[in-house]
């Protein structure tokens, strides 16, 4: 039976669904919400959504993930992503007296940096900033020892010098923890969620779902844990179209194969593998590859290290830290950072 107290979660959801069902087009979702919203997801190219041992970050991607652990705790995030083009986000959690839920509830900010505005005849007119602000606010249930229920709510606003565009999505999870075989499984369906214009141009519309499936394993005589995600379940096809095609040489007018495996690469841009090492003392190392990241954004001459991803953990007395290492574009990689404490016993 849902608690009381949630019941304001669960209408506004409902009051958001009912607004954006009305809405046949489709909009992109905005960058805050696309992009890994922790270093520790970063650093495993994003293949770390059922993490054995959550951390309260972890909860921007999955609020399943919420537990009594982080009760009191507060996440700090900052991510240097390319060109004065940066985010932050704050994350804190509470369990209500005599409670098993948690709430979470924070701000995130992702902000595209400042730029020349211009008249149609060329001539500079000032300066105008773009960015995305969101609040996120949340709670997770344990429906018993091993199963957990969670959801987020997303309410923000893009700004682009005079437009402005307001967004919202809700997030489910579930997570089914086993810690005695070093287990996890999560799923994380964003079923809702849409943007629309306060002024300006701009597209108005409904995102598309998104459905997600993740995993972890552990090992009693190993220091390491295997990690996977599956994304993007409700469409097979999200390679760019003709990709797969034959085409035809214009000075002999041979048919030239493609050479790509279909089946295999349609099944691996929905994959991201990771693993992490323990390395002892509060140290922890892990890395990632995401297919579906190296295939769009490397270049055929110089792939580099696009799709893959690094990320370290270690503790500095009552704060633990994260850094990671992501390369999501071929003139460099980003450089993530997060810090959490607790501001209150428990």
């Amino acid at each position: 039976m849902i608690q009381r107290q949630l019941y304001p979660f669960f209408v506004l959801g409902l009051v958001i669904f009912a607004a954006l069902c009305g809405q046949a087009q489709e909009a992109p979702r905005p960058a805050l919400l696309e992009l890994p919203l922790s270093a520790r997801l970063a650093g495993s190219a994003e293949s770390m959504g059922a993490p054995l041992s959550a951390t309260l970050g972890d909860v921007f991607a999955q609020p399943a993930l919420l537990d009594t652990t982080h009760d009191g705790q507060l996440h700090l995030g900052y991510m240097d992503y390319f060109s004065g083009t940066a985010q932050a986000a704050a994350l804190y959690a509470r369990r209500p007296k005599d409670h098993q839920w948690m709430w979470h509830t924070g701000l995130r900010n992702f902000g595209f940096g400042s730029f020349t505005a211009r008249d149609p005849a060329g001539i500079e007119t000032g300066r105008f900033t773009a960015s995305d602000v969101a609040w996120v606010s949340g709670a997770a249930i344990p429906l018993d020892s091993n199963l957990t229920l969670g959801t987020s709510l997303w309410l923000g606003q893009s700004t682009l010098a005079d437009r402005r565009s307001n967004f919202s999505q809700l997030d489910l999870g579930l997570s089914y923890f086993r810690a005695d075989r070093q287990f996890r499984l999560a799923a994380l369906w964003r079923p809702w969620g849409g943007m629309t214009n306060v002024n300006g141009g701009g597209t108005s519309g409904r995102f598309d779902s998104d459905l997600q499936l993740s995993m972890s394993k552990g090992f009693d005589n190993a220091p390491f844990v295997l990690m996977a995600s599956y994304d993007n379940l409700e469409t097979w096809d999200i390679a760019p179209e003709g990709l797969y095609d034959d085409t035809i040489d214009p000075l002999t007018g041979d048919t030239l194969a493609s050479g790509t495996w279909a089946f295999g690469d349609r099944l691996l841009r929905h994959l991201a593998l990771g693993a992490e090492l323990n390395l002892g003392s509060g140290l922890k190392f892990r890395f990632g590859y995401h297919h579906r990241r190296r295939q769009e954004l490397r270049l055929n001459n110089a792939p580099g290290t696009a799709g893959f991803a690094w990320g370290l953990d270690f503790t500095l007395r009552r704060f633990q830290l994260a850094i990671a290492r992501n390369t999501y574009h071929t003139a460099g990689a980003s450089t993530h950072f997060a810090i959490r404490t607790r501001l209150t016993d428990r």
